[in-house]
């Protein structure tokens, strides 16, 4: 029995990165990248969610939340979605919206990294790019610190396209994003971890779910809650956090901001940290996850996608 769960899980990753590479392979070719996805686009995709998800899905009349993601990679290339997930340009579109006063405090910004003035960077900082997911340097002691290094790693990210060098190639927003750099302050609680970082799943403006990343540079675990934070039994991909927690006194500033922010569109994740009681903008999300994390139970699924009212404003 173990053998066969063992089988089955070697041949589920050989074809998972089968169809990714095939499928980046193929979006690299498509001269009509920056158009909707087209039948073969389409059926790789359908390979993928089916292999992830366990379900057939239905793109063209989605039901799923997941559905609704793939629906929006696949089909939707309005320029919003570059925009809203450029962590450079976001910044200006979060100011004009609530004010500058949440976002973190950028230490410098620039493309070359060997610009970078590391000599009057404080100790602590965090360096990041705009152009993709993951693309994140964590410096909690400088002095330790090998520049060239951090240096050889910030140009080979700029070189990659993350659209097209990850996953499925199937994430549009990032494809056309120019590489920069930025450096933020380092936020931190008092125990010198990260602030807990808040998602907020928002449908046509308004929040409906929560969830809340627990350590997210060590052992990184997850929880999720409805709106008014009543603990959701649902896994996304991510080990449960099992431990105590509390609702935030300023929830509802919280909240607000959220919606603030997603108003414009059937949905978004907006992700906030809240340290000490108060809130800094993380980032916006038009693809959480890829539409890679399955819902288990599989009715949540369903659940989140009844609550995204899709429309026609972002084509």
């Amino acid at each position: 029995m173990i053998f066969l769960k063992k089988l089955k899980f070697m041949i589920t990753k050989f074809l998972y990165e089968l169809i990714c590479r095939t499928s980046r392979s193929y979006s690299r070719i498509r001269k009509s990248y920056d158009s909707p996805a087209d039948t073969i686009n389409s059926f790789f995709a359908k390979c993928l969610f089916l292999i992830v998800h366990e379900y057939l899905p239905h793109f063209k009349k989605p039901r799923t939340f997941s559905e609704k993601l793939f629906n929006r990679m696949l089909y939707s290339r309005d320029k919003i979605w570059a925009y809203v997930s450029d962590k450079f340009l976001v910044r200006q579109y979060v100011k004009q919206l609530v004010g500058e006063e949440i976002l973190v405090p950028l230490l410098w910004v620039g493309s070359r990294p060997q610009d970078i003035p590391f000599n009057s960077l404080p100790q602590k900082f965090i360096i990041k790019m705009n152009h993709g997911c993951k693309y994140n340097i964590f410096i909690d002691k400088k002095n330790d610190l090998n520049y060239k290094d951090v240096i050889n790693k910030l140009i080979s990210w700029s070189k990659e396209n993350y659209c097209l060098d990850h996953n499925a190639g199937l994430e549009w927003a990032y494809k056309n994003i120019k590489p920069k750099i930025l450096i933020e302050e380092y936020l931190e609680e008092e125990d010198g971890k990260p602030p807990k970082d808040y998602k907020f799943f928002c449908f046509s403006g308004r929040v409906e779910f929560i969830l809340i990343t627990y350590d997210r540079f060590g052992y990184h675990r997850e929880k999720h809650f409805t709106r008014d934070f009543s603990p959701l039994d649902l896994w996304n991909g991510t080990d449960q956090y099992p431990g105590p927690y509390s609702c935030p006194k300023n929830l509802g500033e919280m909240i607000n901001i959220a919606e603030t922010l997603s108003n414009d569109f059937d949905f978004m994740r907006v992700d906030l940290y809240n340290l000490k009681g108060k809130i800094y903008f993380g980032e916006l999300t038009c693809y959480p996850a890829g539409g890679l994390a399955p819902f288990i139970p599989r009715k949540w699924d369903f659940i989140f996608g009844e609550k995204w009212e899709l429309n026609k404003r972002h084509k």
